[in-house]
């Protein structure tokens, strides 16, 4: 289930709580930091600057949403909460009404589609970082690669697989690989479409025959 952990679309993250660091008050090296992600227009909310061990929620981390069509990058160890910052991406961007495919072969991010359950951990995590926590799910389609599965079936062609990603797909050595490329490059000039792998064969079977050892 999603335990999203976002200001919902049209409200604004709660005052600190007593005690807590405003941006004023935040150490000088906090304040560079906060300023850099201190943004006007739509933007997505990733939680707050973790100082010296402690989240201060007077530093939003804040990604302007007309970035978001560039490269990134989410690293970390093992428990650190990467999954769970794509999750977060992908549910605000879906709140914005962008589209968002993910490749989630071991099902994590499936939970976006169904609103969490509040708890102690999330309503602590939540007031740790500044923020307002609302159950919510998002609309989701899943897509089975092959048929395989549930979802709507997936499948490309042969030809557009390409000889490259069929070559580490099959685990090819260097020698069967440009072997592979051959074959490819043959049925291209030949007009040949290779829908599936009986395709494949086929055209394999030709070249090795004495028919095709000839042309």
């Amino acid at each position: 289930m999603s335990d999203r952990e976002t200001v919902p679309p049209g409200t604004s993250p709660e005052p600190p709580s007593p005690g807590a660091a405003e941006p004023a008050g935040l150490p000088p090296q906090a304040r560079g930091i906060a300023s850099g992600y201190a943004f006007t227009g739509p933007a997505l909310d990733l939680g707050a600057l973790l100082w010296d061990g402690a989240c201060l929620p007077g530093a939003p981390v804040r990604v302007p949403l007309a970035v978001l069509n560039r490269h990134g990058l989410v690293a970390g160890a093992t428990g650190t909460g990467k999954t769970k910052t794509l999750q977060l991406i992908a549910e605000q961007l879906s709140a914005q009404g962008v589209p968002v495919f993910l490749a989630d072969i071991k099902g994590d991010l499936s939970g976006v589609a169904a609103p969490g359950e509040p708890d102690d951990r999330v309503r602590a995590r939540a007031a740790e970082v500044g923020q307002r926590w609302t159950p919510a799910g998002f609309p989701a389609r899943f897509y089975a690669l092959g048929g395989i599965g549930h979802g709507i079936p997936v499948r490309a062609t042969v030809t557009s697989f390409g000889p490259v990603l069929l070559s580490k797909v099959l685990r090819l050595n260097r020698t069967q690989e440009e072997s592979l490329g051959l074959i490819f490059h043959y049925a291209d000039t030949k007009g040949l479409d290779l829908v599936d792998l009986k395709d494949l064969r086929a055209v394999v079977a030709f070249l090795t025959s004495d028919e095709g050892k000839g042309s």
